[in-house]
């Protein structure tokens, strides 16, 4: 299994932040997948293993390139996991109106309406807004830039968010009940 159908299983939310930081890397090498043989060896612990993540970049790289999105975008899994997504926030907010993810919407609230600005059109909905702004904070991270305390704080808002949704969203896809939930 690679790492990406593992992420998927884990936290579908990480797994969109995932897929959104490969296909980063797979453009910053000119999609050519023979360049990620060090990287990819670095988190594989066999030749196997090693297989199975170089195929799992080849296929991306064909996704990519036949999606058309070799410039900027994402692959349509993306864009429908997105939607499943947004879909089962609604759900949880306005049928199911689970607490826990109501009182968490509550709270991330005030910082999705402050970020949305911040997108320049390119968030449809809350949890897009959310995912960008988490996929930024990530960003910055791996550039060892100074983030502040209020983006700390709005950013936990959106992780605890998301990590709720994805929490519903595996179950959802296990064929578990999320009324049960609440």
């Amino acid at each position: 299994m690679s790492l990406a159908d593992q992420k998927f299983r884990q936290n579908v939310a990480e797994y969109i932040l995932f897929l959104w930081q490969m296909e980063d890397l797979v453009r910053a090498v000119y999609f050519d997948p023979e360049s990620l043989d060090d990287f990819i060896r670095s988190y594989t612990p066999d030749k196997k293993a090693f297989e199975v993540e170089k195929k799992w970049f080849r296929d991306l790289v064909k996704k990519m390139r036949s999606e058309r999105v070799e410039q900027r975008g994402h692959i349509s899994e993306v864009h429908e996991l997105i939607f499943e997504l947004n879909y089962l926030h609604n759900t949880l907010l306005n049928v199911l109106r689970d607490k826990i993810y109501v009182d968490l919407y509550h709270k991330a609230k005030p910082n999705i309406e402050e970020y949305l600005p911040r997108t320049d059109g390119k968030s449809a909905n809350d949890v897009e807004s959310c995912l960008l702004a988490l996929y930024g904070l990530l960003v910055l991270r791996l550039k060892r830039e100074a983030i502040s305390k209020e983006t700390e704080e709005a950013m936990t808002s959106f992780s605890n968010l998301m990590a709720r949704l994805a929490h519903h969203y595996r179950l959802m896809k296990q064929g578990e009940s999320i009324h049960a939930l609440n």
